[in-house]
């Protein structure tokens, strides 16, 4: 269920603007503002058709399985559904990777329900939308921007931002330390953020303690760091 609290978001764009400040709300894009479910469950079916001759048995299990089956990757949620050959895990695995961080898969992917109006909404009050993601330039920014444009999500209005990766292999944590400089150098007000990974969230709320920042409980990376109690949890941008 969504949270209430996402209504907060809203007041405290008004708040900074009669403040004379911009208010400013960062948004990650996978499993925040979109499912990659569908993206993963793309890569899967389209390998079943190509080894279908080699895995005849991958074609059944590929059909059966649903975007809610979907998870981190293809090949743990292949294994789930009871794929046991190391080989073909790791071949599926391999596929996967060549796939998943292109542009033209990145069209698979689905709003988050209620993400797109949501941040329309934030938009239009005068918020600077920031996207802020993983994702890396040369190889995903072309179908980061057409998957917004897509969904509804504002860009080609002024006051958007989109900030990728330089480059595929730039390390994580660096790259999120990298855009928070970037971010304060708007000398805007962050009002709010919101992110799936907890580390992630923690290190927002640490830059920012006086923004409300929001956890989306989609999926996160294995391992992922416990969240602040001080996030707002919330799986969708439903008003409620």
């Amino acid at each position: 269920m969504g949270s209430p609290r996402l209504r907060e978001v809203f007041t405290r764009i008004d708040a900074a603007s009669a403040r004379g400040k911009l208010p400013v709300c960062v948004f990650d894009l996978d499993s925040t503002l979109f499912s990659t479910a569908p993206r993963n469950l793309q890569i899967l079916r389209e390998f079943a058709r190509e080894h279908a001759a080699l895995h005849p048995e991958l074609g059944a299990i590929a059909a059966r399985m649903q975007v809610a089956d979907m998870g981190w990757n293809v090949h743990d949620d292949l294994a789930r559904a009871g794929v046991t050959d190391a080989g073909l895990l790791a071949a599926v695995k391999e596929f996967w990777k060549e796939r998943f961080f292109q542009d033209e898969y990145l069209l698979h992917d689905h709003e988050v329900p209620g993400a797109a109006a949501f941040v329309e909404t934030c938009h239009a009050k005068g918020a600077l939308i920031y996207y802020l993601t993983g994702r890396h330039v040369g190889g995903m920014e072309i179908g980061s921007v057409q998957a917004l444009r897509r969904r509804g999500f504002p860009f080609w209005l002024g006051r958007c931002v989109l900030h990728l990766k330089p480059d595929f292999d730039m390390d994580d944590r660096a790259f999120k330390d990298d855009a928070i400089a970037d971010i304060r150098s708007y000398r805007g007000e962050v009002v709010a953020s919101f992110e799936n990974e907890p580390g992630n969230a923690n290190m927002f709320l640490a830059a920012f303690p006086e923004a409300l920042h929001v956890l989306l409980l989609t999926m996160h990376s294995p391992g992922a760091e416990p969240p602040r109690r001080e996030l707002v949890r919330t799986d969708d941008f439903l008003l409620r």
